[in-house]
C-alpha cells in the first residue's frame, strides 16, 4: 500500500576511473551543448537582431561562501544587458512608461552552464530579434570576460499592454516608428 520505509538506500555505481572530475567545467565539444547550440540558444535566430552588451564586474554580495555566483543574480544581469540594449535603441522603461504601454516579461528561460566567481568580469549580449507580433523577444548570452567562456544564455518575452493590464494585438505606434527608424540597423542572420 505505502513505500516501504526500511528499504535499503542505493548507492550510485562507482566511478569510471579514466574520467577526470572537473566540477564546474562544460567540455565545448560535449552533445548537451551542441544539442543547445542546435536549438538557437547561442546563435542569432534565423531573423535580423538589435544587439548591445555591457560588462559587469561580479561583486562581494553576490557570491556565496565557495565564492560562486548565487543563480538568482543571473536575472539581474540579463536585466541589465536589456536595459542597455533599450537605451541604445530608445525602447526603455522610460519610453514604455511615456507612451503608456507598459512591456511586462511574460516568459524568461535561463540555462546555466558554468559558474561566475568572485574574481570575474562577466559580458552579458542582449539580441532583440525582429518581429511583426506585438511582442519583444530576447535572447542572452553570458560570458565571462577574460576567456569568453559561456557561462549561461537564456530567452525572454515581453508582450504590450494598455495601462488596464489589457494584452495589445498589434505592436504600439511607437514601436512601428522604432522599426522603421532600425531598418538598416538590423543585424542580418
Amino acid at each position: 500500500m505505502g513505500a516501504n520505509l526500511r528499504a535499503p538506500i542505493r548507492s550510485r555505481p562507482p566511478a569510471d576511473p579514466n574520467l577526470k572530475s572537473t566540477p564546474f567545467l562544460v567540455n565545448p565539444t560535449s552533445p548537451t551543448l551542441s544539442r543547445r547550440r542546435s536549438a538557437g540558444f547561442t546563435r542569432p535566430a534565423p531573423q535580423p537582431y538589435l544587439e548591445e552588451t555591457c560588462v559587469i564586474p561580479i561583486r562581494f554580495h553576490e557570491v556565496d561562501s565557495m565564492q560562486v555566483v548565487w543563480h538568482g543574480h543571473y536575472v539581474a544581469y540579463l536585466e541589465e544587458a536589456r536595459r542597455a540594449l533599450g537605451r541604445r535603441y530608445g525602447v526603455d522603461y522610460p519610453t514604455f512608461f511615456a507612451h503608456h504601454t507598459p512591456a511586462p516579461v511574460a516568459q524568461l528561460r535561463l540555462d546555466y552552464l558554468a559558474p561566475a566567481r568572485l574574481a570575474d568580469t562577466l559580458t552579458v549580449t542582449a539580441r532583440l530579434f525582429k518581429s511583426e507580433a506585438a511582442k519583444l523577444e530576447l535572447e542572452y548570452e553570458i560570458r565571462r570576460q577574460s576567456d569568453r567562456s559561456l557561462l549561461a544564455f537564456g530567452t525572454s518575452l515581453q508582450v504590450f499592454t494598455n495601462l488596464q493590464g489589457e494584452l495589445l494585438l498589434t505592436l504600439p505606434p511607437f514601436m512601428v516608428e522604432r522599426y522603421r527608424a532600425w531598418e538598416n540597423l538590423w543585424i542580418q542572420p
